[in-house]
């Protein structure tokens, strides 16, 4: 990721910075710890900001299947964006994998985070009266900078050149990551030395080693918005390591992604759209068993142990109430509920998201999925092109049994341009009569 050359990013870090300055001069011998404390909600932003960043860059199919991919599988193959906001580009479905893994280190960070501050820090930083003051600046300054950063990220065109992959800065992720260890390390070093040499003393290192970290930072800012970027050693925004895009290795990608299914002309005969209600169910049915729903795919066994130790849980939970532990059970039954929410919640987006906005168009030679949210043709097959056509209802084809049914069908190879191969989708999923859909797409056969 290019992220350089821009005096925004400079004038991000002072806001930042400046803010950090005056906790140093407040806090005294709490002044490390308060910066600590400001970083993270800096850090806070700038996982917010890669997030952003992976929505809007260039979108790349990736064929591998991590544990973050899986449970966005149907999105991986999505064609165009949506607009939030006409300040910044629009939004692609296909990124949603990556996101979720900064998501996971975003609650990961709170978490942890929000213990060793509750527990650890000193309540003196809690009680001042300039901590509601310094953290709603400190909030202003991070969202400052990011959002400058972001901007700065945009109009460099570094969206259009680099892939959603190579817009994560590793190293501070990780940080945010294990930050909750070094609040912690912060809080027992300033109030170990001031058992042992005194408020003076520790008030004197506090603010020296509060100070150096400042100026490191501001260096690391000024060195940013001064780097050029066509410096193929430098990228002084994520860092080295974190996936700069060439874009010589980037080109086959684009290609791939350019390519729009055949839509044939003229007007559908027939129109239809998937069962609102099928598809928040599918989420759910999704969520318990990593899959089977539309694609007929499940997910990597990993991900059952996650379905497996929540029951575990759950009956855990039943035998402490059995035993007359209330309070136990109440608290680990919670904990179970609340991962299946959370799993449900997730796979419910990932169907809308999906499903939510495609229609299913019968031409007179093909079927075409499109989506009206994104405002383009998803994918196609010609009705010359599918064979074994079959109606599921069930479960999967149907969850929860409502009025509604799955089509599934194989393709048959195009040997002029491999349509099968690169289109992995064969299935109208969650229609209201889904046997006039297989009809249709039989209909080459009937003539």
């Amino acid at each position: 990721m290019r992220l350089i050359g821009d005096r925004r990013i400079l004038l991000g870090s002072v806001c930042v910075e400046t803010v950090a300055t005056a906790i140093v001069l407040l806090y005294g011998h709490l002044s490390l710890i308060a910066v600590a404390v400001l970083y993270w909600i800096d850090l806070l932003f700038l996982t917010l900001r890669t997030m952003a960043q992976q929505l809007l860059s260039r979108p790349v199919t990736d064929d591998r299947s991590t544990l973050f991919q899986r449970p966005f599988r149907l999105l991986a193959h999505k064609r165009g964006s949506i607009t939030v906001t006409d300040r910044l580009p629009g939004v692609y479905l296909r990124n949603a994998a990556g996101v979720s893994g900064a998501v996971f280190i975003l609650v990961l960070s709170a978490t942890t985070t929000a213990y060793v501050a509750a527990v650890y820090v000193p309540g003196e930083l809690w009680g001042s009266p300039a901590t509601p003051l310094v953290l709603g600046g400190g909030l202003v300054a991070a969202a400052t900078k990011s959002w400058l950063a972001l901007k700065a990220y945009v109009d460099s065109g570094g969206h259009e050149i680099n892939p959603a992959s190579a817009v994560t800065p590793r190293k501070r992720m990780l940080a945010f990551a294990v930050y909750g260890g070094l609040l912690w390390l912060a809080s027992k070093w300033t109030l170990s030395t001031l058992s042992q040499e005194g408020p003076e003393i520790t008030r004197a290192g506090m603010m020296v080693s509060a100070s150096v970290v400042i100026v490191s930072r501001l260096a690391y800012g000024w060195y940013a918005s001064r780097a050029r970027p066509d410096d193929e050693g430098t990228d002084a925004m994520s860092e080295s390591d974190d996936g700069a895009a060439s874009q010589g290795r980037s080109e086959p990608a684009t290609k791939r992604d350019v390519s729009l299914p055949s839509v044939p002309e003229g007007e559908p005969r027939e129109t239809m759209v998937p069962v609102r209600a099928s598809i928040l169910a599918a989420g759910v049915v999704n969520a318990m068993t990593t899959g089977g729903v539309v694609d007929n795919q499940f997910g990597h066994w990993r991900q059952f142990t996650i379905r497996v130790g929540a029951a575990g849980i759950l009956v855990v939970a039943v035998l402490a109430l059995l035993d007359g532990a209330v309070v136990v059970s109440a608290a680990l039954a919670a904990i179970s509920l609340g991962v299946v929410g959370a799993l449900s919640t997730v796979s419910v987006i990932h169907m809308l998201l999906a499903l939510g906005g495609v229609e299913y168009e019968f031409h007179e030679s093909g079927m075409v999925a499109y989506d009206r949210y994104l405002g383009r043709p998803q994918w196609s097959v010609s009705y010359d092109r599918v064979r074994n056509v079959s109606v599921e209802r069930g479960l999967f084809g149907s969850p929860l049994w409502l009025d509604a049914g799955t089509v599934f069908f194989d393709r048959i190879s195009d040997p002029e341009n491999g349509e099968s191969v690169r289109e992995p989708r064969s299935s109208i999923a969650f229609v209201p009569d889904p046997e006039r859909a297989g009809e249709l797409l039989r209909s080459r056969d009937e003539q």
